[in-house]
């Protein structure tokens, strides 16, 4: 079995970083899990030392431990057309 085959199998969980208030504890939050639909938790680190992206990536489930998703941010969105790109070359139209 290759690398692709094991990721195959993996779905992709959506998460936000959130702190909890009054801690220095940051964790990363799943609104729906792919399996199961609820939420989960897991931990990203300390809030001053830690690198949250470092705990991205394959997770177990833990609604089913023997289940793995993988830990991705949301993407991000897509950059406005300034005014060139919405106006229209009205000389190039035949009337």
């Amino acid at each position: 079995m290759g690398k692709k085959s094991r990721l195959a199998n993996h779905l992709p969980a959506t998460v936000e970083l959130r702190d909890m208030p009054g801690t220095r504890v940051m964790f990363w939050v799943v609104s729906a899990c792919p399996y199961c639909g609820e939420q989960h938790l897991h931990l990203a680190g300390n809030l001053r030392s830690a690198d949250p992206g470092e705990t991205l990536g394959e997770q177990a489930a833990p609604c089913d431990p023997e289940k793995v998703y993988e830990l991705t941010l949301p993407p991000r969105p897509r950059k406005k057309k300034g005014k060139r790109g919405r106006r229209t070359d009205w000389s190039d139209e035949d009337w």
